[in-house]
């Protein structure tokens, strides 16, 4: 009992089956790997983004460009600073791993598309065009003019 992930495109398809959905679970997944955490510029802008409280931003931004060699190292810092809220230990969490994505060449304009769940809206998000239409399809017409617009529509997505 558990999740499947899928990442590919035209040229290769990857599963991963594990315990979780979350968005830490999707990012721990796209680093291949690499078990480290990044402290950067760009882990610092998410997590400010995100709402991270200046506090924490402040004193993660001390450290520079802090490496953290694997998850207990990581959580250890993080009870260091004090950072007791679940909330801001996940985001925090989510940055350092979007700062090492980025430390092993993952393009910080990838392009995730998705079935709009909220794990994958991280970096450059699209919904794919199969749950696209799927909204398209709930449209209610109102009149035959309605009819004929969602019919077209749905004919161009598919085609």
């Amino acid at each position: 009992n558990g999740y499947v992930t899928h990442i590919g495109n035209e040229h290769f398809a990857w599963f991963q089956s594990t315990r979780s959905k979350s968005r830490i679970n999707f990012l721990e997944l796209l680093r291949a790997g690499h078990g480290d955490y990044q402290i950067n510029e760009d882990a610092l802008a998410y997590m400010k983004t995100q709402g991270l409280p200046h506090v924490f931003l402040d004193a993660l931004r001390q450290h520079g460009s802090a490496s953290f060699a694997d998850q207990c190292e990581w959580q250890h810092h993080l009870d260091g600073l004090g950072m007791n809220t679940p909330r801001y230990r996940n985001l925090a969490t989510e940055g350092a791993l979007l700062g090492s994505l980025k430390r092993h060449g993952v393009a910080p304009d990838l392009a995730i598309i998705s079935d709009d769940a909220g794990q994958f809206n991280v970096m450059i998000h699209g919904l794919c065009w199969v749950h696209a239409e799927r909204l398209v399809h709930k449209l209610l017409p109102l009149n035959d003019q309605h009819r004929e617009d969602i019919a077209r529509v749905r004919g161009e997505i598919w085609s």
